[in-house]
């Protein structure tokens, strides 16, 4: 379902972007997650990296399992969170990137929103994975494992600007590695880019942990198992 959906919004964007090398950013492909029932938590990073040499860079549509990786153990990104959980949660965890365009530098995210049929690609590609983690994945607790990316969420919204997937939030606790907050709802904003599909969200009252990449960090600026076995226990009341 969301494999054909993003293909269809690549053919849409193919060869539109101002920039050649957006669109040869487009043209590696698309990288998405594979994720077939609901979990009461997922991580959601910004977009795939593209790993020169890697063999999945070779085909167009890049499909994984989270769980299949982590249980092969070899994959550092992967790897540096899921090793915060509960044994008791690590089968109940997800992981999705917003956006589905490769690329290891970031901040190339910015340089698709410069761009006019770039902007409309993020936009539309949000909309896509945000109704993906309303109707299917349906988490209780997420941890937005990137800075970059809580504006996408809604967290950095102003009255008219960087609206985005819209969410509105309740700040619960402010943390050495981020925020705390809990999801009460979407604004009524028609910048928001699901607001035609998704009047009320089926995650309110979810769990929300804004924290940062983790490469480059200093250790007392990381989430702990400490602190994430107390999120997973406060997501079960």
């Amino acid at each position: 379902m969301l494999k054909e959906r993003l293909l269809q919004l690549w053919n849409k964007y193919k060869g539109q972007m101002t920039s050649e090398e957006l669109n040869t950013i487009l043209d590696r492909g698309i990288c998405y997650s594979k994720i077939e029932k609901a979990h009461r938590i997922l991580v959601t990073g910004i977009n795939p990296s593209f790993r020169q040499g890697d063999a999945a860079c070779e085909n167009f549509v890049c499909e994984y399992d989270y769980q299949e990786i982590v249980e092969g153990g070899e994959d550092r990104y992967f790897l540096a969170f899921d090793k915060l959980f509960p044994e008791t949660c690590k089968q109940e965890v997800a992981y999705m990137d917003l956006l589905n365009f490769r690329e290891t530098d970031q901040q190339k995210v910015w340089q698709f929103c410069k761009d006019a049929k770039g902007l409309e690609l993020v936009a539309e590609n949000l909309r896509l994975n945000q109704l993906f983690i309303e109707q299917v994945v349906r988490p209780r607790l997420i941890m937005v494992k990137n800075k970059g990316s809580w504006c996408f969420w809604g967290k950095e919204a102003k009255a008219d600007a960087n609206i985005w997937m819209g969410y509105r939030f309740e700040h619960l606790e402010a943390l050495p590695c981020g925020d705390l907050c809990r999801i009460t709802g979407v604004v009524d904003h028609t910048d928001r880019v699901s607001y035609n599909e998704l009047l009320e969200t089926n995650l309110k009252g979810s769990l929300v942990l804004f924290t940062s990449h983790f490469q480059y960090q200093a250790s007392d600026k990381l989430p702990t198992p400490e602190l994430i076995a107390r999120l997973c226990k406060m997501m079960e009341k």
